[in-house]
Order: structure tokens, then C-alpha cells, then sequence
């Protein structure tokens, strides 16, 4: 299978791993794919890589993951190549994390998780996000594919995915240092940032913490620290605290730090 080729390529640094999530995603009919980084301890995400159906629109909807909500306390225990999907799982979670597993299944129609290499510390997983009802074909092309994608996940070249996505996050924060004479809440959203992203750059300006947040918009707190980890990418900021001064400021600062550079 070609999908399969290309994903092996992509594990082993000679080919870019969104082209093949891209590929995974259209032949999923998926409207976005995900390979996500989990901390266990610290419930912490990192997304190695994203690809969606919206990508290239004014605002681009970024997918965060949903894998709390769907796998609950089996995150710990989840093993490589299994399948878990929303509509099928109905894990022990607190009661803020079922609050937000309704309203996602409000949103979207099926999500699919497939565990891709697990260890003590951390998780790696694909995850599939439809909004419309996936097809059985479907399904089955994502079942006989979740132990092949997990083998060539466990054969990749270390570092070589993460090394992809920081230089994605350099890239980003580039773009950024270029325009950055535009503040990020311009409306002309130099970030790039997702309409929730926007948002809650928004309510963090206004001095909101994260907990304040998440009951403002009725979501958990996870939620809020996942889009958090995607502004933080597209921004370039390490930290809220460094967000923050972003957020804040001046609109003429980044005109004013050029100006001395060609002085």
C-alpha cells in the first residue's frame, strides 16, 4: 500500500510526515488527523503534527486533541495499534471532563483514536476527528491499518517527527518576528490563530486564568492548556507570562525594534 510506504519514509526522515497524515486523513475521509504527544504525569500534549480540511482559510480551525475524553484513566494502560472511539467509549472521568466529552459529541460525530507507541512517561497517538458520520469502509480501512502504523511508528528514526515539528514551530515564530509591527488580536490575525484561540488570547488579556476560562466557556481546563500549546506554537511565546507580553504589547513595538536594528 502506498499510504504505508510513505509513512515509513516519513518515520525515517525522507519524506515530511504531514504529507502522509495528509494522505492518512483523505483516505480516512477525515476531516482533520492528529499525531499527539501525552505527557502521563502531567496530562500535557504536544502535537507532533496536524493536518484538517479547513487548513489555508482566513480562520483556520485548528484541531486539538480529544484523547482524555475518549481513552479517560486507560491512558495509562492504552496499548499500540488498539482502536477507541467516541461513540463506543464511556470512560470514568471527572465530572468536568464528562461535561466536555458532551458538548465534543456535540461537535463531532466519531473520533478515533489509535495508540501508536506507549511507554512509562508518554503516549503517541493518531487520532482521526469526523463531523460527519464515518462510513463503515471507513472504519475498517482504519482497523487494518492501526497495527501496521503502530509497527512503523516503533521503527521510526528517533527524533526525527519531533525535529519536523520544531522546525514547523521555527518557522512559525519567524513569521511572527517578521510581522511583528501587527499585535495578535489585529483583525488581520498575523498568528494565524483559530477562532477559540483568538478567544481565549482575548479573556488571557483580560487578566482570566485558565481555570476562570474553561468555566466561562464551558470546557475543562484541558481543553483551554490544549489550545494554549497551539498559540504558544504559532506566536512563538514559551510560557502564559510570555504570551501575556505579547498580548500586551504596543502596537508600534516591533515598527520601533526595526527601526534601532537599522539605525
Amino acid at each position: 500500500m502506498k499510504t504505508v510506504m510513505e509513512w515509513t519514509l516519513a518515520l525515517s526522515g525522507n519524506a515530511p510526515i504531514r504529507i502522509v497524515l495528509n494522505q492518512i486523513m483523505q483516505l480516512a475521509n477525515a476531516d482533520a488527523a492528529l499525531i499527539v504527544r501525552t505527557s502521563k504525569k502531567e496530562l500535557k500534549f504536544k502535537h507532533l503534527a496536524r493536518r484538517y480540511i479547513h487548513e489555508g482559510k482566513i480562520w483556520p480551525s485548528q484541531p486539538q486533541t480529544k484523547i482524555e475524553m475518549i481513552i479517560g484513566d486507560s491512558i495509562l494502560s492504552a496499548k499500540a495499534g488498539s482502536i477507541w472511539r467516541l461513540s463506543e467509549m464511556l470512560p470514568s472521568v471527572s465530572e468536568s471532563v464528562s461535561q466536555s466529552r458532551e458538548i465534543a459529541l456535540k461537535e463531532f460525530n466519531e473520533i478515533v483514536v489509535i495508540p501508536l507507541e506507549s511507554s512509562k512517561s508518554q503516549l503517541d497517538h493518531l487520532e482521526l476527528q469526523y463531523r460527519h458520520a464515518p462510513s463503515r469502509e471507513d472504519l475498517d480501512f482504519l482497523s487494518l491499518l492501526a497495527s501496521t502504523l503502530a509497527f512503523g511508528w516503533s521503527k521510526r528514526t528517533p527524533g526525527v517527527v519531533s525535529s519536523q515539528s520544531d522546525q514547523t514551530r521555527s518557522h512559525q515564530r519567524r513569521k511572527i518576528r517578521e510581522i511583528g509591527i501587527v499585535p495578535i488580536l489585529d483583525a488581520r490575525n498575523p498568528a494565524a490563530l483559530s477562532r477559540s484561540e483568538f478567544r481565549i488570547c482575548a479573556m488571557m488579556k483580560e487578566g482570566m486564568t485558565v481555570r476562570t476560562i474553561s468555566e466561562t466557556l464551558s470546557v475543562c481546563p484541558t481543553t483551554v492548556r490544549s489550545h494554549l500549546s497551539s498559540i504558544f506554537s504559532k506566536t512563538g511565546a514559551s510560557s502564559q507570562i510570555e504570551l501575556l507580553h505579547l498580548l500586551n504589547r504596543p502596537a508600534n513595538s516591533g515598527k520601533q525594534s526595526l527601526d534601532r536594528q537599522i539605525v
